[in-house]
């Protein structure tokens, strides 16, 4: 049987989980950031109510123009695909983050409103 490579635990740094413990991947990157361009459903349908607008809301509002460490986008849960797309899951749906790989921490993008 081959042995499982064990999660790392990091702590995250940035947000609102400041402080608390989360399993990432070793390959999730400490130095790598990304800037999330758009979050967005891909290519589902969704369904036009209030609890879908509160969560892409909530997720656009929290992702959509700021930098991330690659470990803090993971250690909230997000899966990154590739230097330009990562998924997450919130509200029961998962949301397509657009990414743009980045040199290092900076100020928020502007965004546009919905």
């Amino acid at each position: 049987m081959s042995e499982v490579p064990a999660q790392e635990s990091y702590i995250v740094n940035e947000g609102k989980k400041r402080g608390s413990t989360r399993d990432v991947r070793p390959e999730a990157a400490h130095d790598r950031y990304y800037t999330v361009l758009r979050v967005h459903a891909g290519d589902a349908i969704l369904t036009d109510n209030w609890h879908t607008n509160e969560v892409l809301g909530h997720t656009r509002g929290n992702f959509e123009g700021y930098t991330f460490e690659m470990r803090t986008l993971e250690a909230w849960g997000a899966m990154i695909e590739s230097d330009h797309r990562a998924y997450y899951t919130a509200g029961g749906r998962v949301w397509v983050l657009d990414l743009e790989p980045s040199t290092g921490k900076k100020k928020r993008l502007p965004v546009a409103a919905p």
